[in-house]
């Protein structure tokens, strides 16, 4: 299985490097990181060259990963490495994975919800918003958390996905902009809405709104990543 990770900045750099070091002496992993120097050559070093930081370029790494490779490609935030789903991946013990489907950490079942429900969170809101302008007539879909994220290459469907995903990057960067104060629900550790622990830091999260919504399109499965030792 080839691995990605994206670990922006020297505080991410320098607590993660020596784990994602670790991985890269038994496994194919990719770093983009606009902070090359703590990683070992074992790793395919990714140069980060924008000033900004855009958590929607971890699908752009995502893509240019598979279009290189023309295989399956796991994605995990560099802070996600201790979890599970990771490790089971890194071990070989999580559930096998059906050739075309999108597997992830957490499935949101948007589906099962009304809009009145679904727009309690005014960034749902903004999603359904978005999906609407470019011109889906269903504006609610299951979420695939972009967290962890293991994307299949399927041949007659590849280009169209990366497409369709890379196409909205200046949508998502524009209306899940750095520094937006979000208030309402969900609320998180701090009081506050969980938006705003992201764009503290940069533009383009729920980005995995982009994915789910071309996955969908394209008619491309999701499922939850699963250790072979835990009942679901």
């Amino acid at each position: 299985m080839i691995f990605c990770t994206l670990c922006y900045g020297d505080y991410f750099a320098k607590k993660y490097s020596p784990d994602i070091n670790k991985i890269s002496e038994n496994h194919s992993i990719y770093v983009y990181t606009n902070k090359p120097g703590y990683f070992k050559s074992s790793c395919n070093i990714i140069e980060y060259k924008r000033k900004d930081f855009s958590y929607f370029e971890k699908m752009v790494l995502i893509f240019n990963v598979m279009d290189k490779c023309k295989e399956r490609v796991t994605y995990f935030d560099s802070d996600s490495i201790d979890t599970e789903q990771v490790q089971s991946m890194l071990n070989g013990t999580n559930r096998k994975f059906e050739d075309e489907t999108i597997y992830t950490y957490k499935i949101h079942n948007n589906t099962g919800f009304t809009v009145k429900v679904i727009s309690r969170n005014p960034s749902l809101v903004v999603l359904m918003k978005v999906y609407k302008e470019l011109g889906f007539e269903h504006i609610i879909c299951d979420y695939t958390h972009e967290r962890i994220l293991s994307v299949p290459y399927i041949p007659n469907k590849f280009q169209r996905l990366k497409e369709g995903v890379l196409s909205v990057q200046s949508i998502w960067e524009e209306n899940w902009p750095k520094g937006k104060k979000w208030e309402g629900y969900p609320e998180d550790e701090t009081g506050t809405h969980e938006n705003n622990k992201w764009s503290q830091f940069g533009c383009g999260y729920g980005e995995g709104g982009a994915l789910s919504l071309y996955a969908k399109k394209l008619g491309i499965k999701l499922g939850r990543i699963v250790s072979v030792n835990k009942l679901i």
